[in-house]
């Protein structure tokens, strides 16, 4: 199915879309958002939360956040996913709410900290955030085997790599977590993480 555009940066929350749209053999436009640019009034008119992702369908309709376009492209495409009705799928889900509803905030409050809290207390702030980060770290580590997926990666998995890469303390959440490691290695050589870094001028690696 041909009219995708994925609004984003290469870092950014649309680093997954990418990866599940060419997992399903989709077509798609990438369109970067600088960070400047996410905040013009042309696109908050797109997305009120001045943020990417953006999907845009194919029919011209917009959907904003990651999760809505994660089921979004799960609906779409259920090759993607384990079968409804199956305690993958069930478990598939649950690692998707783990790492956007506590995960994400964690790492979310230690990198912009002042949407909390007054200068003087960043450093506390940020402390307690890398604390909770590894209370999911320690988690997410222990659903490996050796993917969220079980043999194979499934769409939570790109997901998860995704987060990776944002971690605040890279040797932090690796450390005593042998899993994540091997997962990491694992996802950076995989096809569909490859070209996606690649087509953005990244190292495979990276």
């Amino acid at each position: 199915m041909a009219g995708y555009k994925v609004m984003g940066r290469s870092v950014a929350g649309s680093f997954f879309v990418e990866c599940l749209l060419r997992e399903a053999g989709a077509d798609y436009e990438f369109i970067h958002v600088s960070r400047g640019d996410s905040k013009s009034d042309d696109f908050v008119a797109i997305n009120p939360l001045a943020r990417v992702p953006v999907l845009v369908l194919p029919d011209g309709r917009h959907i904003i956040e990651t999760v809505a376009i994660f089921i979004h492209l799960i609906e779409r495409f259920p090759q993607l996913a384990p079968a409804d009705g199956s305690a993958e799928r069930d478990l598939m889900w649950q690692h998707l709410a783990v790492m956007a509803t506590s995960l994400y905030p964690a790492m979310h409050r230690h990198h912009h900290t002042h949407y909390y809290a007054p200068e003087e207390m960043f450093d506390g702030v940020r402390d307690k955030a890398l604390e909770d980060g590894d209370r999911w770290w320690d988690y997410l580590n222990s659903q490996l085997d050796p993917f969220l997926g079980g043999a194979a990666p499934g769409p939570a998995d790109f997901y998860m790599f995704m987060m990776t890469r944002w971690a605040p303390d890279g040797d932090r959440m690796l450390a005593g977590r042998p899993r994540l490691g091997s997962f990491m290695e694992r996802m950076q050589t995989h096809p569909t993480v490859d070209a996606v870094t690649q087509s953005h001028g990244r190292p495979s690696g990276g």
